[in-house]
């Protein structure tokens, strides 16, 4: 299952959606990689999406904290769950590999998270960043 950023996705916030697109090219390419056994690119791969995750989603928890966003402590504990999951599917990947059933998993619960977790809350999040900064959300 592909996972592919479309325009419903985007926040309208240039840096998110950059962050976003970013990381679902990337979750894509590792699914690539692991169905095709590539054992050099999938461990780069893993290694830039834990250290994304955890970036985006700190410029993600600041910026609601600095605009006040009512829903910001829900948002952030999707956040914490995720990045538990990953975790643990990443701590899975290094000990046993790209097993049949960790790319199952990676398939459904990463991509049904990302593109959920996108389309609800963060275009929640980015109405709510041009109903509070308007034009200027661009510099958010």
């Amino acid at each position: 299952m592909a996972l592919q950023w479309s325009s419903a996705l985007s926040l309208g916030v240039p840096d998110l959606d950059a962050q976003h697109r970013e990381l679902f090219e990337r979750v894509d390419r590792l699914l690539d990689a692991m169905l095709h056994g590539d054992r050099a690119e999938a461990p780069q791969l893993a290694a830039f999406l834990r250290e994304h995750v955890v970036l985006h989603f700190a410029a993600e928890e600041q910026l609601m904290e600095d605009l006040c966003y009512r829903d910001a402590a829900r948002h952030a504990a999707e956040h914490q769950a995720f990045a538990a999951s990953m975790i643990e599917l990443d701590a899975s990947f290094r000990a046993r590999g790209a097993t049949a059933e960790l790319v199952l998993r990676l398939e459904q619960e990463v991509v049904a998270w990302l593109r959920d977790h996108v389309y609800v809350a963060d275009v929640a999040l980015g109405r709510y960043i041009h109903a509070t900064l308007g034009a200027d959300a661009s510099w958010a």
